[in-house]
């Protein structure tokens, strides 16, 4: 009996079909599609990204080598010129020496190097000593073409420089000055535009009642007039009384001697007992009538005084500094009785101002035979004084400033015009001991063309403001070291500087690039063709030749105390 598969031959499966089939023991092999052979690998889009990261990598290091090849460029170059530069100073020093070995001068030098030697093993190396060393060497072996190669390029930096327009409020302001007999109000004028105003008219003298009620109107909080000098005392009463006290906080009335009397405080107190209840700053300088009960009076009505400007009152004794001892003695921060020739050194006068535990600003010039004074003062308070003036002071020496470098080490203005004892080892002492100096003036003082520069090498990198006026000695060194590392000076005054040179002033102001006002008076020494290049400068230059000192008020140069007062 057959199967069903073999009766149905329509089931069965061909010859053909049976011999293409797989065996069941063999592996499969699937054949690929004709259609996916011919497809590549990548598409075009991909292609192209790989071709160009190709490039960018190819240019980049194209670019890394090409940067190495110039590097090693410039480190020859530089190479070549230090070789040379080095050549030519030993070429110099070889020169230098050989003309030291003939001279007449050689052993002069050796007891002024051993004399140097000996001071640094007694004192102690300073970095005021060091600078100082530098510098004669420097002068010794200087070369004299340093100064000519420069002075090109200074000259043409001053000519690119172009001033600028002034700004409207600046006109404005001026106009205002100008015609102060016509302002009818000053309503809405801020404090800072009012004081502008004020400093201009009074730098013209026309200050009367008038205008000072103008100031005071509209109840200020400031009122300052530096030149009160045709006030009188019922004036001066009824402008007091009239403004609004309970808002004013800074007085500043300047010359008022004939105003500020006894009588007319004593007036302005019946009128307003109240007095000054938040006044906090007050100014009179020049009131040559104001006594010791007038200043008791005005210490009273203002219990708030935190600054305090008496200078020039001539009437004023110790007592005075006793009274503002007894009411300010713990919050007092500024005090200023420079000129007051009344107050004279005593036990009252010493232990008053020590009693003053927050003083930072303190001047006291002109006043004669207080060297124990301010030593007393600094070693007991000097810590926090970080502005004082000790200009005209008879007697004040190179002891009494290595009390204050000693004794005060925050100072950041300092005032030492005017003293004919003080030497080199005052510069010294300031310079190892004022860190943070940024004003300092020397007028009229004796320091050496080294000491000065020394003094400018280790401290002038912070300082805004210096004055060298007729410091005799100030040359070629402190041109340098003005050049080299006074950057940050606004104000510089060089007047009756006659050893300095026309080219050395080019150098400092081509490389003072922050100088805004420099005083010359006393400058024969240069010619027109640079006074016509000191006349296109941004820089305010004062006291050129044919000019006027009253067409330069000097309130743009600031003081000492210009912080406080």
């Amino acid at each position: 009996m057959t199967s069903s598969h073999e009766q149905d031959p329509e089931i069965l499966p061909d010859a053909e079909e049976e011999a293409n089939l797989p065996d069941e023991d063999s592996p499969v092999i699937l054949e690929r599609d004709p259609i996916d052979q011919t497809l590549p690998l990548f598409n075009d889009a991909a292609f192209q990204n790989l071709c160009h990261v190709a490039e960018m990598f190819q240019d980049r290091e194209k670019a890394r080598i090409r940067e190495e090849e110039e590097l090693e460029e410039k480190r020859r170059r530089f190479a070549e010129e230090r070789a040379e530069m080095h050549r030519q100073y030993v070429f110099e020093v070889a020169k230098a020496y050989a003309l030291e070995l003939h001279s007449e001068q050689t052993q002069k030098q050796s007891k002024d190097d051993e004399e140097e030697e000996e001071e640094e093993v007694e004192n102690g190396k300073s970095r005021f000593d060091d600078a100082k060393k530098a510098i004669k060497k420097r002068r010794r072996y200087s070369r004299s073409s340093s100064s000519v190669v420069d002075s090109s390029s200074i000259e043409l930096n001053m000519m690119t420089t172009k001033k600028t327009a002034p700004m409207l409020t600046e006109l404005c302001v001026r106009a205002l000055a100008e015609n102060s007999g016509a302002i009818k109000s000053l309503y809405l004028v801020p404090d800072h535009l009012r004081k502008k105003i004020s400093s201009l008219v009074s730098d013209l003298s026309r200050v009367d009642k008038g205008f000072v009620k103008l100031l005071v109107d509209d109840s200020p909080c400031e009122v300052f007039v530096k030149n009160c000098v045709d006030l009188e005392e019922n004036d001066l009463t009824q402008i007091l009384s009239g403004c609004d006290r309970a808002r004013l906080e800074v007085l500043n009335l300047d010359l008022c001697g004939r105003a500020m009397t006894e009588n007319a405080i004593t007036e302005f107190l019946k009128l307003s007992p109240s007095g000054f209840p938040s006044l906090t700053r007050l100014s009179l300088q020049g009131a040559f009538c104001l006594t010791d009960n007038a200043l008791a009076l005005v210490s009273k009505s203002a219990p708030l005084l935190r600054v305090v400007n008496l200078s020039d009152c001539s009437l004023l004794t110790f007592q005075a500094v006793k009274i503002l001892a007894d009411c300010f003695g713990s919050t007092l921060r500024g005090l200023d009785i420079g000129g007051c020739q009344g107050i004279k050194p005593s036990d009252v006068f010493r232990n008053s101002l020590s009693r003053f535990e927050k003083l930072n600003s303190l001047s006291v010039a002109g006043l004669e035979g207080i060297h124990d004074v301010v030593v007393g003062f600094c070693t007991s308070r000097g810590s926090s004084l970080t502005d004082l003036s000790l200009a005209s002071c008879v007697g004040v020496n190179d002891g009494t400033l290595w009390t204050v470098g000693r004794y005060c080490p925050n100072l950041e203005a300092l005032d030492i015009s005017e003293l004919d004892n003080l030497t080199d080892a005052s510069l010294k002492e300031i310079t190892d001991g004022c860190r943070s100096l940024n004003s300092v003036k020397l007028n009229r003082n004796r320091f050496s063309d080294e000491g000065v520069a020394a003094f400018l090498e280790v401290c002038g990198g912070s300082l805004n403001n210096l004055c060298l006026n007729n410091v005799r000695e100030v040359g070629q060194e402190t041109a340098i070291s003005l050049a080299k590392y006074c950057k940050r000076l606004h104000y510089l005054d060089l007047s009756w500087c006659r050893k300095l040179t026309e080219e050395e002033l080019r150098r400092i102001m081509s490389c003072c690039s922050l100088l805004r006002s420099l005083k010359l008076f006393g400058w024969t020494q240069v010619g027109e063709e640079f006074l016509e290049d000191l006349s296109r400068s941004e820089v305010n230059i004062v006291g050129l030749k044919m000019s006027s000192l009253f067409a330069h008020p000097d309130d743009s140069y600031p003081s000492v105390g210009a912080k406080c007062f």
